[in-house]
């Protein structure tokens, strides 16, 4: 589990976090929404240590992480997957050389070892064989997801962080990848934090939610409780395009 107490982070005078306690658990996808400019990425970057934070405490498994130095931090760090927004793929590198990277890195696995481990990762995303040795601009957006995936599962972690995966996908890949992230989720009883803004995702794997407000933790639940909701800001939020207004007159009225 992963519990944040009380964090507050401001940019100068812009208050972005106020004052959020709220906790992630392992074997589940823990979702985090809020429209653009909430507050949402940087809650996700406060937990993971991308900020530091104002005040508070983040706390990885019972160890106080915000506290912690930086030699200390490293090896927390060590323990966490992180699938950016745009992937963050190395455009040098093929498919299977962006996902042994880590293990080149940061382990002493053997060669061999390692080639196998990133194969393991790149069957698990059900990557095809024959992109192993493409180039991520020689693949398409949902294959470039599944590389980035692979990748950050290659140290196999205890904490998974997903800041919008699903930017710049199709409809139906991003649920491919939706179900995806659920699957390795159970699989591996990672803790999986995923900043999205999607529904399509909030309904294919929200197990628990929380919708950031002005900076502010303004409603908690779960992926099917958010459609029945009387929360009017969260209603709003989730309700604002005409397609999702008709559904919830035909469906939740």
């Amino acid at each position: 589990m992963i519990e944040v107490k009380s964090i507050w982070k401001s940019f100068g005078d812009n208050h972005v976090l106020k004052d959020i306690s709220h906790y992630y658990e392992r074997g589940k996808t823990n979702l985090i929404i809020g429209q653009s400019g909430s507050g949402k990425t940087v809650l996700l970057k406060s937990t993971v240590g991308l900020h530091e934070i104002d005040k508070g405490q983040i706390i990885y498994d019972g160890r106080l992480y915000s506290d912690m130095n930086m030699k200390q931090k490293k090896e927390i760090r060590k323990e966490i997957g992180m699938v950016f927004q745009g992937g963050a793929l190395f455009d040098s590198s093929s498919v299977i050389q962006n996902v042994m990277f880590p293990l080149q890195m940061f382990t002493t696995k053997t060669p061999a070892e390692i080639r196998k481990r990133a194969e393991f990762c790149l069957e698990r995303v059900n990557m095809p064989t024959n992109a192993y040795d493409l180039y991520p601009s020689e693949t398409s957006g949902g294959m470039q997801k599944r590389n980035a995936i692979a990748r950050a599962i290659a140290l196999n972690p205890q904490y998974l962080f997903f800041d919008e995966p699903n930017s710049g996908l199709d409809p139906k890949t991003a649920i491919v990848i939706d179900r995806l992230i659920k699957e390795i989720t159970v699989d591996f009883n990672t803790v999986t934090v995923v900043n999205t803004h999607d529904m399509n995702s909030v309904a294919e794997m929200g197990d628990t939610i929380i919708f950031i407000h002005k900076g502010e933790k303004w409603w908690t639940g779960s992926g099917e409780e958010i459609f029945t909701s009387t929360n009017q800001e969260l209603n709003d939020f989730v309700f604002a395009s005409e397609l999702m207004k008709k559904i919830k007159h035909a469906v939740y009225e």
